[in-house]
């Protein structure tokens, strides 16, 4: 509801003269125009609310007298919430009776009003709140659901990062360990295999747990950045330090999948092969491009025209590389300025196609 717009208010009223009576009180109304329907009967209205197979939005109120040909007292009421459960009631009555008041409320209407006190003003804003108060109901039913299904999408992820994602990561480390041991070059070229294959097993299970911990856009990046560090704590041995700079308000969803997967292959990487023991993490934004950093104290990489030495398993560095080629960014892995690794990755900040 908007200021300026227009109520429509089905009025359930059989007696003539207070139908005239409020529906000119609503008339008079200075603040909101209303579009009155008049329904004589209980079941007249619940026809008008049942037109276009069940839609309700015909109506943004109902104004029910409890006094009905063919239903009386809190009955009505009732019928009403049980049928359509998210339509605002305002009920009318002849008696001024707080019990019943009360009653009304509990049942689910959203104000109660005596006929013979109500001023022409009372019943508008009577209106006006019961539908704003309506709104906000329903806004928090909803947050309320949402707040629910996350938690348990956060449960769903956590018990998949927990068991399996580090039961994997564990018997592909075994794997590597043994691997150099092994005399039988086809062996240890299906060991090589099996290692790979459990790599992209564990790749697709973080984009399922990502998907999993998609959070409001309203979420700074940065506490997903920090979770994200703090759940690689058992590989590493440490905790990385954070540093994420301001970032634009309208960063793409897709954007920010883009920046955890990479930090994820980052971060696995140094696991796998730094041996260090301290690690930053940067993520800044700069003239429309978004820079993502890892930097650790490790034992360093040999390099040559960017391309990791052979002999190091794993597919993480090309996988990285190629999701910024794919997004027209750019990849860099060297050493460190005080030794150990650098690994900076760079793509643009606009939408990715």
């Amino acid at each position: 509801m908007t200021a300026g717009s227009t109520l429509r208010v089905l009025l359930v009223e059989d007696n003539e003269l207070d139908a005239r009576t409020m529906t000119k009180s609503l008339s008079n109304s200075t603040e909101t125009d209303f579009a009155i329907t008049r329904a004589d009967d209980l079941a007249e209205a619940l026809d008008l609310l049942a037109t276009d197979d069940g839609d309700t939005g015909a109506f943004d109120c109902i104004l029910l007298d409890l006094s009905l040909p063919d239903s009386a007292g809190l009955v009505s009421v009732e019928m009403l919430t049980t049928r359509f459960p998210d339509q605002p009631i305002v009920v009318l009555t002849g008696l001024d009776d707080p019990a019943t008041a009360v009653e009304a409320v509990r049942q689910g209407a959203q104000d109660y009003l005596s006929k013979q006190s109500a001023a022409p003003e009372t019943v508008a804003r009577s209106v006006r709140y019961a539908v704003a108060r309506h709104h906000s109901e329903v806004a928090l039913r909803s947050a309320t659901e949402q707040l629910g299904l996350m938690h348990d999408r956060e449960r769903i992820a956590r018990d998949l990062h927990d068991t399996v994602i580090q039961q994997l990561f564990g018997t592909g480390l075994s794997l590597q360990s043994v691997a150099g041991s092994i005399a039988d070059a086809d062996a240890r070229e299906r060991v090589g295999a099996a290692v790979e294959g459990i790599d992209m097993a564990i790749r697709q299970l973080r984009e399922a747990i990502f998907g999993l911990h998609a959070m409001p856009d309203h979420l700074a990046l940065a506490h997903s950045v920090e979770a994200l560090a703090e759940d690689r704590f058992d590989a590493l041995g440490f905790v990385p330090m954070i540093d994420v700079g301001p970032l634009p308000e309208d960063l793409s969803p897709e954007v920010r999948h883009e920046i955890l997967q990479v930090l994820g292959e980052a971060l696995s990487n140094v696991a796998k092969h730094a041996d260090a023991t301290a690690a930053t993490v940067t993520v800044s934004c700069d003239e429309g491009w978004v820079t993502v950093t890892v930097t650790d104290n490790g034992r360093g990489i040999h390099q040559r025209d960017d391309r990791p030495e052979p002999g190091l398993t794993g597919r993480g560095l090309e996988n990285m590389r190629r999701r910024a080629d794919d997004l027209n960014g750019r990849f860099h892995l060297g050493p460190g300025d005080g030794g150990g690794t650098r690994i900076s990755w760079e793509i643009p900040t606009g939408p990715i196609d």
